[in-house]
């Protein structure tokens, strides 16, 4: 029944909706360029583009329009605002209907706002108020959008911004969070339930309160029957469908966990993202990076079954791994420990995954038996192989063990690789200088700070298992140090690409003393400590193993592939003397585990050896009888070779011719010769290069690719508890 309270009720709410309307106009214009970015999520996905995780502090992921399926903006139009594509941003009929139901409540319970006005809200409003002078606000700033928008974009907008519960932001994740699948298998009733959240979310969960959700998610269909959006047939249909939700929200939990923090460490060291570590941690956690990285999951599948297959008893020790692509530097498996739920440690990071480092024992030598190359000491020169105590001039000492007692009298440099020597490269350390040694390892990828003593060489110090698949991948990669990194690509939201910022150290070694150290490796595999490893294809690598058998190694490649592998307790120095009933070395367990993983990453791919680098070939004259630099009187025979296998003499003198017997002849004197190694002879010249003329009798003069060293201090002591020692059979 009409009542003159009626009335007067009505024409208030006309009057208090004309006067919001006017204090709006004579606001100040808003600058909406000022609009505050909204939190988007990071996806980090695989090689392959397979998802690993996803990093948010909102669960929100940006949409374009015409990505939104048109069956679920008639949804959302007919349930918030079935005017939208009429009026210019607001609607003074839904204003004075509200202001009416308000005013007969006393109180706020209906609001006027179009879908602008609630993009608004959402956008420049996040904690509002419910004041006369808001509202203006809000009126004038979606007159605003408006003005600056089209209709399109505004109903992207703010689909892309509002909070459909169950922590999704925004109409994808939101479909990803209640359907478990993205936009494009949207249907009806889905379309619907999605545009019934949107008033109240925690009201209409579907998960907890489906009966209500069902209600609601069935008045939208109606809204959109009675608005001519859907047929009748449609609607019968929609209205019997189940509500089709999944059991669970999706977890932000990540696949392959100690992969994906080593990603998050690489994205909040890179500066491009930011120069504060609080502004790149914004755009990792509300930027909306893609982050694809360089996770190969058949491979790392394939590192995860070789360690369970071997390590498969209850108390085993644990296992770390990285495979690394030498020529790019992407790490591709990462194994960091059994378990991220029950320790956080990434064993494969040493001290930047939150533990510590671990001593690699003889895996080490490679790199001295680098740092002598590069030092013009060839790996033919012969050592002492023999244990020694070496007393320096502090009165300290350093006791020197080959394992099981093995190695005696001159070995030559290899030889001592291949068997895995102390004596011998304990005295090449002596000689080199701890510096030299330390220079070298830096400068093939290793990380970790070294101490400046002699016993480096054997292994004592502290490196991680990312650090020797460094190292070791130089070698692989012909002297060429690519650092390793775990991104491929970053690409922000406008579409910029940030491709791996990766440091690359050309002549970390010559490519030549690359090949000459993967080709004693190879040998390591083929008659050495690492024959367990033999793949059935060219593959070079050493064993490493702790004297008091705590860490096991084994780190080896193909030319296209590096495998670095750690054995041990993450507690501490546990000696694994009865491991399956074994004492565990590094050509036991941590060979095994290679080999296994080796031979599955590499199935199918083509068999090829290690490349002969052709800028270190030269041709010269080699005398065929003595095998030294041809000369005026002993022609030669051109053979091509190494720079750095090119003899520094020239064939002897021809004899002198042999004088008239006399009467009587007078015994010939006698002589010793020293048998000691004459490690002069065996220095590194170079050699003139192809074409070269015959040299002189005189043989080259020795140049150095390297500053001759400075004279070295007198060693330190190695610490007590490594014992300066490496134990290999």
């Amino acid at each position: 029944m009409f009542t003159c309270t009626n009335a007067r009720s009505r024409a208030a709410a006309v009057v208090a909706g004309g006067l919001l309307l006017c204090t709006a106009c004579a606001l100040d214009p808003v600058d909406l360029e000022a609009e505050r970015r909204l939190p988007l999520r990071t996806s980090m996905v695989a090689a392959d583009g397979s998802l690993l995780v996803r990093l948010y502090k909102q669960n929100r992921s940006l949409v374009r329009y015409g990505d939104i399926p048109s069956v679920l903006v008639d949804a959302v139009v007919a349930t918030e605002d079935a005017r939208f594509f009429e009026h210019e941003g607001y609607d003074l009929k839904s204003i004075a209907r509200a202001a009416l139901a308000n005013l007969e409540e006393g109180d706020t319970v209906q609001g006027g706002s179009t879908i602008t006005q609630q993009y608004v809200k959402n956008t420049f409003f996040r904690h509002p108020d419910r004041s006369f002078e808001r509202k203006a606000r809000e009126l004038r700033l979606a007159m605003e959008v408006e003005d600056r928008y089209s209709k399109q974009e505004i109903l992207e907008r703010y689909l892309n911004t509002i909070y459909f519960g169950d922590g999704a932001y925004g109409i994808k994740a939101a479909a990803e969070t209640y359907f478990g699948h993205g936009l494009t298998r949207m249907t009806l009733p889905q379309a619907a339930l999605l545009a019934a959240l949107i008033k109240a979310p925690a009201v209409y969960d579907p998960r907890d309160h489906p009966a209500t959700a069902r209600l609601r998610r069935n008045y939208v269909l109606k809204r959109m029957a009675k608005l001519d959006v859907i047929a009748p047939a449609q609607l019968k249909r929609a209205r019997r469908a189940p509500l089709g939700i999944t059991l669970d929200p999706p977890k932000p939990t990540a696949r392959q966990p100690y992969f994906v923090e080593a990603v998050k460490q690489e994205v909040l060291s890179d500066r491009r993202l930011g120069t504060t570590e609080q502004e790149r941690a914004r755009a990792l956690f509300r930027g909306g990076l893609r982050v694809t990285t360089t996770l190969e999951p058949r491979l790392q599948r394939a590192a995860e079954r070789s360690i369970s297959a071997i390590l498969d008893r209850p108390g085993d020790p644990a296992a770390a791994m990285v495979a690394i692509r030498p020529q790019t530097g992407a790490i591709v498996a990462m194994v960091g420990g059994k378990n991220w739920s029950a320790s956080q440690v990434n064993l494969a990071l040493g001290t930047a995954g939150g533990g510590s480092g671990r001593q690699p024992g003889s895996a080490f030598k490679p790199i001295v038996a680098a740092a002598a190359l590069e030092n013009r000491i060839l790996l033919t020169t012969p050592y002492e192989s023999s244990e020694v105590t070496f007393h320096f001039e502090d009165g300290s000492t350093w006791p020197v063990h080959n394992a099981e007692g093995g190695g005696s009298g001159l070995l030559s440099i290899e030889e001592g690789l291949v068997h895995s020597v102390n004596g011998v490269f304990a005295r090449l350390a002596v000689e080199l200088g701890p510096a030299q040694i330390t220079t070298q390892a830096r400068l093939m990828g290793v990380r970790s700070k070294l101490p400046n003593y002699p016993s480096i060489a054997l292994g004592s110090a502290e490196v991680s298992v990312l650090d020797m698949g460094a190292a070791y991948a130089t070698l692989a990669n012909g002297g060429v140090a690519v650092e390793p990194t775990t991104i491929r690509e970053v690409r922000l939201p406008d579409g910029e690409v940030l491709k791996a910022d990766q440091k690359v150290q050309q002549g970390a070694l010559s490519p030549g003393n690359a090949y000459l150290v993967t080709k004693a490796l190879e040998q390591v595999i083929k008659r050495g400590t690492g024959a367990a490893a033999a793949i059935g294809r060219p593959a070079a690598g050493k064993t490493g193993t702790t004297n008091d058998y705590s860490d096991a190694w084994f780190v080896g490649y193909t030319p296209d592939l590096v495998a670095a592998v750690w054995v041990g307790y993450p507690q501490g120095r546990v000696p694994m003397t009865a491991v399956h009933g074994i004492r565990v070395q590094g050509g036991t367990f941590p060979a095994q585990i290679w080999r296994s993983f080796m031979v599955e990453a590499l199935e199918n791919e083509p068999v090829r050896g290690f490349n002969v680098p052709a800028g270190d070939l030269v041709t010269v004259e080699i005398d065929p009888a003595s095998g030294l630099l041809a000369a005026s009187w002993c022609p030669g025979e051109p053979q091509t070779m190494l720079r750095q296998l090119v003899p520094s003499e020239t064939c002897p003198l021809p004899p002198a011719p042999t004088p008239t017997p006399a009467a009587s002849p007078m015994p010939l004197p006698t002589s010793t010769r020293d048998i000691k190694a004459d490690r002069s002879d065996n220095r590194e010249t170079t050699s003139r290069g192809v074409g070269a003329p015959s040299p002189s009798p005189e043989p080259p003069a020795e140049t150095t690719r390297r500053p001759s060293p400075q004279p070295k201090p007198t060693p330190e002591p190695s610490p007590t508890k490594s014992g300066g020692r490496s134990r290999e059979p």
